[in-house]
């Protein structure tokens, strides 16, 4: 389940995210079980024994974040009067100083720590604390997305076999229909583009219903079809542009006009809405 352990691709997003728009020397996170916060995700160099370390319930910087389900500054972590300090030697040989800790916070449970830190002296101050901040909301955002809908597509109770070849049928399928989305969108031939578009829809709930009937605000482009495909195969904004020969600025926009077409407030619950209305198989 999504909240015992936080989908690692959405987490390392995160990460990257937090350390590009902050300059921190390093991002890194970790999972939160019955027995602490295990160090596992990094963006940045990692010099010393940080990598794998288990952290305890209230102690340290992560632990204390973890346990009290706030965020945590420090602007010199050795220093520090208000957490721990058993951890002081591994910090010190990662080099790391002035540090936050943010829990990620799901149905009420901690499942996971992100931190943003910097090896130099510098500030955590309100920009850099706002980014990681935002960044942790949106992951949790994210997460309970994508438990909601793991749990709409399970069907409770039946056969384990039954259900895990059902699973592999529905991403073959989904699979075919990006697929499909692609070469359509590649071919210079607008009859075969047609085709390949009427063939697509096949997979979809939409097939069956009356497109013209649908709210005018709700009307997606062809092109924000083709962005909203991808985003369902899993490729990141990059990969959607190289795919489709735009910028990645031109994803985003088509991202942003698509999103608020569909009332969703990420590019995953927009997955979830366009599955629920027809739109995506």
């Amino acid at each position: 389940m999504v909240t015992r352990k936080p989908q690692a691709g959405r987490v390392q997003a995160t990460l990257a995210r937090i350390r590009s728009l902050t300059g921190v020397s390093l991002a890194f996170a970790g999972p939160v079980d019955r027995d602490g916060v295990l160090l596992e995700r990094f963006d940045g160099p990692v010099v010393g024994p940080l990598s794998g370390v288990k952290l305890s319930f209230g102690h340290g910087l992560g632990g204390k974040a973890a346990s009290i389900q706030r965020p945590v500054v420090v602007n010199d972590y050795v220093r520090a009067p208000h957490i721990t300090h058993q951890y002081d030697r591994i910090i010190q040989a990662e080099g790391l100083r002035a540090m936050v800790a943010v829990p990620v916070v799901v149905a009420k449970r901690t499942v996971a720590v992100i931190y943003a830190a910097f090896r130099d002296a510098q500030i955590i101050g309100g920009r850099i604390y706002d980014v990681v901040a935002d960044e942790t909301r949106a992951l949790e955002h994210d997460l309970v997305v994508a438990q909601a809908l793991e749990t709409i597509e399970r069907p409770q109770g039946g056969d384990e076999a039954v259900i895990e070849e059902n699973r592999r049928l529905r991403t073959s399928l989904r699979d075919t229909y990006t697929q499909l989305r692609l070469l359509a969108a590649r071919t210079t031939d607008p009859v075969t583009r047609e085709e390949l578009l009427r063939e697509a829809e096949r997979f979809t709930a939409r097939s069956h219903v009356d497109q013209d009937a649908e709210p005018a605000a709700l009307m997606l482009t062809a092109r924000e079809s083709d962005v909203l495909a991808l985003v369902a195969g899993g490729l990141t904004n990059a990969q959607i542009a190289s795919a489709l020969g735009l910028t990645t600025f031109t994803v985003k926009s088509y991202m942003k006009s698509l999103m608020g077409k569909l009332g969703a407030g990420s590019r995953h619950e927009a997955v979830v809405i366009a599955r629920r209305l027809g739109r995506l198989p």
